[in-house]
């Protein structure tokens, strides 16, 4: 069980989300039902652990008036926030989705550039909030490398803190790790992690099976409209409930905050895990635009979640 719970964000974002009839190149779109939100996935994370009142810190790198307002946005949910503050300004990103299909384009740009002394000042916060739990999420900014995230996660390992990662799959692909606690890519990026194209059940078990060695949890979401989750202790496989899919934004960072939650609170059973991991991204992919689900729903949502072994 876990009492300090850390996220880091590398690249956080403001996120402007809202609706619009058409889009089409070259003319004017309006947009309305604008939804402004902090972004970033370790950060989603963060919320939705503050929603079921699991103490938790959230860090990163921000900067600039737009930083300060991702700062306050997630103060106004409550979240305990420790970032470090660039020079640069933190980047906004934008989603729009149609209203009559609720398909959505997302806007995601690069970030500002962190520096050396930036990610020395990152280190220095993870020391001073002595995590028991680090949670990595999201893309990498400019000048903070692989190399760097990879330094980050073998001091946390080796002073005993468990690592839990949900990074691109390029990132993925890179990571040098001796042990973490949970990797938790989608489909395409187990497949860029890999370089294969697996995409059966079948399939993905045999090639996540690899990384045991090295982690805890493999949880890979997407696979024949489900998710799987491997262990040494087994394979279970499950997928959400039926419901009316609005938007997909959040549901994965949903799916790693619930396995988190339960995880901490000490549950053991890989079934019940993934069952609560897939009812959080339900109730995710059941709101608009980049809202993240309510936890009234979370219940109902995992009584009807099914999940076996394979």
């Amino acid at each position: 069980m876990y009492k300090r719970l850390l996220t880091i964000t590398p690249n956080p974002s403001l996120d402007i989300s809202g609706f619009a009839k058409t889009i089409k190149p070259n003319e004017k779109t309006y947009v309305s039902n604008e939804i402004t939100s902090a972004g970033g996935n370790a950060i989603n994370v963060a919320r939705m652990l503050t929603r079921w009142r699991i103490p938790v810190i959230a860090t990163g790198f921000i900067g600039g008036r737009i930083g300060e307002e991702v700062n306050d946005l997630l103060l106004q949910e409550k979240v305990l926030c420790d970032f470090v503050n660039i020079k640069g300004s933190t980047r906004v990103n934008v989603t729009v989705s149609l209203m009559k299909d609720h398909r959505h384009t997302r806007f995601s740009f690069p970030g500002p550039k962190i520096t050396d002394s930036d990610v020395k000042r990152l280190q220095k916060v993870i020391q001073r909030n002595g995590p028991e739990l680090l949670v990595i999420g999201g893309s990498l900014p400019p000048g903070f490398t692989i190399k760097h995230l990879n330094n980050l996660i073998h001091i946390a390992v080796k002073n005993h803190v468990d690592v839990v990662i949900d990074c691109p799959g390029k990132i993925l692909r890179e990571l040098r790790s001796p042990k973490v606690l949970l990797l938790k890519p989608n489909l395409e990026e187990f497949q860029e992690m890999t370089g294969s194209h697996v995409r059966s059940i079948a399939a993905v078990k045999k090639r996540a099976q690899e990384f045991l060695k090295f982690a805890s949890y493999v949880c890979v979401s997407s696979v024949e409209g489900g998710a799987l989750l491997i262990t040494k202790q087994g394979a279970f496989f499950g997928k959400t409930a039926p419901i009316k899919i609005k938007s997909t934004v959040g549901a994965g960072d949903s799916m790693v905050a619930a396995m988190v939650a339960k995880i901490s609170a000490g549950v053991t059973s890989e079934e019940e895990i993934l069952r609560w991991g897939l009812a959080a991204a339900a109730a995710t992919l059941s709101e608009p635009g980049t809202e993240l689900g309510h936890i009234s729903k979370f219940r109902s949502l995992f009584l009807r979640t099914k999940v076996f072994a394979v």
